[in-house]
C-alpha cells in the first residue's frame, strides 16, 4: 500500500503509529495536507490454500475510486473489507489521530483529512483490488 501511495505522489511520514488507544496504519503528506489512512483488507472467502509471498511483484493492482469495485462477489458470498471499519474502530481511530496531532504538531495543527483504503486480495488471480475512500467521517459532533 505504501508503494502505491508513493507512486501517486504521497510522502509517507509514519507507518504503524502505535499508542495505547490504537494504531494509525499510514500517515502521509501530499502538498501541504496530512492524510491519516486506515487500511482494511481481506482475502477472498473461497481461498483455502497457502499464501505465497514469493513473487509479490508479479501481482496486478486494480484501483477504483470509491466503493464501486471494492466488494467482490465469490461463489461463497459478497464481502467488502470496508465493513471492518466498525464504530469502535472509528472511535479509537479518532482518538489516536488527536494524540498524533498533539504529539507531532502541538497547537499548530495542519490541514488534514482521513481516508480509508480497502484492499481485497485474490490469491488465485494474483490481483489486489484497491479502493480509496476520501474524507471519511469518524464521529458525530
Amino acid at each position: 500500500m505504501v508503494l502505491y501511495l508513493k507512486n501517486i505522489g504521497f510522502q509517507i511520514l509514519d507507518q504503524n503509529y502505535l499508542k495505547k488507544l490504537g494504531e494509525i496504519d499510514i500517515v502521509a503528506q501530499k502538498s501541504h495536507k496530512i492524510y491519516f489512512i486506515e487500511v482494511k483488507s481481506s482475502v477472498l472467502q473461497n481461498f483455502n490454500g497457502f499464501i505465497d509471498t514469493n513473487g509479490a511483484e508479479s501481482w496486478k493492482i486494480s484501483v477504483s475510486s470509491g466503493l464501486d469495485h471494492v466488494s467482490h462477489e465469490t461463489d461463497d458470498a459478497i464481502f467488502n473489507p470496508v465493513w471492518n471499519m466498525t464504530n469502535k474502530k472509528k472511535s479509537s481511530f479518532s482518538k489516536i489521530i488527536k494524540i498524533y496531532l498533539a504529539d507531532k504538531y502541538g497547537e499548530d495543527i495542519p490541514e488534514f483529512q482521513i481516508d480509508l483504503m480497502s484492499v481485497l486480495l485474490d490469491f488465485y488471480k494474483k490481483i489486489a483490488y484497491i479502493s480509496r475512500i476520501e474524507n471519511i467521517l469518524l464521529e458525530r459532533g
